[in-house]
């Protein structure tokens, strides 16, 4: 009996990313283009390229540029600015270098009128493995909005289980375990988001933006502000995936937490909010 030999990782996890952004395109209004990059901040604190796993349409020419010299969403999305959109890419002063007249001496000149075509771009950050961060991006021929990032929002987390799968076939058992940890711990992200969603009426970005900046300025992991901050609320340890590994959270994080949730309480407490 003839065996076919098994696809290499990479080439697989390319064609995998590929049919997911062929679904996120068609959940798309106004799409002409997508792409997944991966970066490590912690590591490049000045910035740097991010690395572009899979892209398509106008985001196989344009994204390349945009995480590179010409920084646009995508890298600003990794920093930690969180989920992000824009009505024009090529007048947003979020990234003033990145001007459509730059762009003719970096990309072909059969691909011009397609990117010229671009206005609105959304990009959407999430955990990756030990203290990488995915962006899940995409252009548009209209202004970005809400509804844009909440559609990535939708489609990220496959993308991500896939990227972060993909990562374990190519590492060796103690880094294996990492990502493992990793992606154990987005039940524990959810669930805080969730909570702070309800007491601070917001929507997923803004509960984001809020467990982004409490864990750049404590210098703590996402991952384990989020599974302390669930564990404090609950007196319990936060929900995880079955058979998979769970994030162990030591005092100073549980210190943290409990603050974080006591600031969220009196937060509400000075606006006349009732908190049980």
């Amino acid at each position: 009996m003839n065996s076919t030999p098994l696809e290499p990782v990479a080439t697989s996890l390319a064609a995998l990313l590929s049919r997911v952004l062929t679904g996120l395109r068609c959940d798309v209004a106004g799409d002409l283009g997508a792409a997944v990059s991966v970066a490590h901040p912690a590591r490049n604190r000045g910035g740097g390229r991010l690395r572009v796993l899979a892209a398509s349409g106008v985001g196989e020419s344009l994204t390349p540029v945009t995480t590179g010299k010409l920084w646009g969403p995508s890298i600003l999305a990794a920093l930690g600015e969180g989920p992000l959109a824009t009505a024009d890419i090529w007048c947003d002063e979020r990234w003033p270098h990145l001007r459509f007249e730059r762009l003719r001496d970096r990309v072909e000149a059969t691909q011009l009128d397609v990117i010229a075509r671009v206005r609105g771009a959304a990009a959407m950050p999430s955990i990756w493995d030990e203290d990488g961060i995915m962006v899940l991006s995409v252009y548009l021929d209209g202004p970005a909005n809400e509804r844009t990032v909440a559609t990535l929002a939708r489609h990220e987390p496959l993308v991500t289980s896939a990227v972060t799968m993909a990562g374990i076939a190519e590492r060796n058992q103690q880094q294996s375990q990492r990502v493992l940890d990793a992606l154990a711990s987005r039940a524990a992200i959810e669930q805080a988001k969730g909570v702070i969603m309800g007491i601070r009426n917001c929507d997923p970005n803004a509960a984001w933006d809020v467990l982004r900046a409490v864990s750049q300025e404590v210098n703590l992991k996402l991952r384990e502000l989020a599974t302390a901050l669930v564990e404090h609320i609950g007196q319990v340890p936060a929900d995880k995936p079955v058979n998979q590994s769970v994030v162990h959270v030591d005092e100073r994080a549980r210190e943290i937490a409990a603050q974080l949730w006591k600031g969220l309480r009196q937060e509400q407490i000075g606006d006349g909010t009732h908190v049980p």
